[in-house]
């Protein structure tokens, strides 16, 4: 088989690999679709990924082979991946907070720690796997990873249904939280977003209204449309001012969700928060509730995998589609493993 090894700045190298043979309670699946993360995006840009490692978490695809003692899959069952093997024992595992795990990272799939979905194939334990429900094709499946990283954190925010809600940002992250916060009700969705390709995608996602931040504050722009600043923020940008930015821009108790990667410091000023007692969370992945949870919610047809997915891209061409990313006129870009 071949994968897409890392390499030196910012490249893949694409080589022959032997698939491993699955153990006891292992499966090995036939990879469809790996879609590309933000977190794959900046840990590649930061270097943060070892040397030769294969990435890629995001997967989507068959089963090939089953190990010893899998009794539940068959081959070609259509699957897609929880990349993390909890360990199950743990105070956070015992409560559902499985994304707390004490041991998450080291045991993590695709993250630099266990080969990942950027290959033709991809070995893991059988409790990782999700079955794709009928109706469900492989590209949109391979979506179900980002989506479940929107479904967990808009399921953190309190809101009413009738009450404004900004999401600052509108890339695969952003869109799909306006997606979760449609499909659980939301009525007036207003996205902070300067790029037009992006202002026009979320527009097609369903946002009452896109604002560009560059030109007026967020904040007031609602305050005029609904007449109240919104109980709830989503912070997708990741940017060094939108966590200071989504403070200002909620109302008095206002709560703000964060599920933009920061990578570097950021500044705030506690004394906006305390004026208006604002709640922050930030939002780490998802559990295997709203793993499944999502997938059914995919299946049901919440997400439209056109307006999310802007590129489908040959194996062959990762470091391509990585540059392709470094710039805002893309959104999702799946990586088709099969055409290497």
């Amino acid at each position: 088989m071949k994968a897409a090894f890392c390499g030196s700045n910012g490249e893949f190298e694409i080589s022959e690999y032997q698939p491993p043979k699955p153990g006891r309670g292992e499966v090995l699946v036939e990879v469809a679709y790996c879609g590309i993360c933000g977190s794959d995006i900046h840990m590649v840009a930061f270097g943060l990924f070892p040397p030769g490692c294969i990435i890629g978490h995001e997967v989507s695809g068959s089963v090939a082979e089953v190990g010893e003692g899998v009794e539940n899959w068959r081959k070609g069952d259509r699957v897609v991946i929880l990349p993390f093997n909890y360990c199950s024992s743990c105070e956070m595992c015992r409560i559902g907070n499985n994304q707390l795990c004490a041991e998450t990272i080291s045991r993590s799939y695709g993250l630099g720690n266990t080969p990942g979905g950027f290959s033709q194939y991809m070995l893991v334990k059988s409790s990782m796997l999700y079955r794709v429900p009928e109706g469900l094709d492989l590209k949109r499946a391979a979506l179900n990873e980002p989506w479940s990283v929107a479904w967990h954190g808009v399921n953190l925010l309190h809101f009413q249904p009738q009450a404004p809600v900004l999401v600052m940002g509108a890339g695969p992250i952003g869109l799909m939280s306006i997606y979760a916060l449609k499909s659980m009700g939301a009525e007036n969705i207003f996205v902070s977003e300067p790029n037009n390709y992006r202002a026009d995608k979320a527009r097609a996602a369903g946002a009452k209204m896109v604002i560009d931040p560059t030109v007026t504050q967020p904040a007031s722009v609602i305050l005029d449309h609904a007449g109240r600043a919104p109980g709830g923020v989503i912070d997708c940008a990741g940017s060094e001012s939108s966590l200071q930015d989504a403070v200002i821009a909620a109302g008095p108790r206002g709560q703000v969700v964060v599920l933009g990667l920061h990578m570097n410091n950021v500044y705030l000023t506690p004394l906006v928060c305390f004026g208006k007692e604002i709640q922050i969370n930030f939002s780490l992945g998802y559990n295997h509730k709203d793993f499944g949870e999502a997938l059914q919610r995919l299946a049901q047809g919440a997400v439209n995998p056109d307006v999310v997915i802007s590129d489908i891209v040959p194996l062959k061409e990762i470091t391509q589609a990585f540059q392709m990313l470094q710039k805002a006129n893309h959104a999702k870009i799946l990586i088709d493993c099969q055409k290497a």
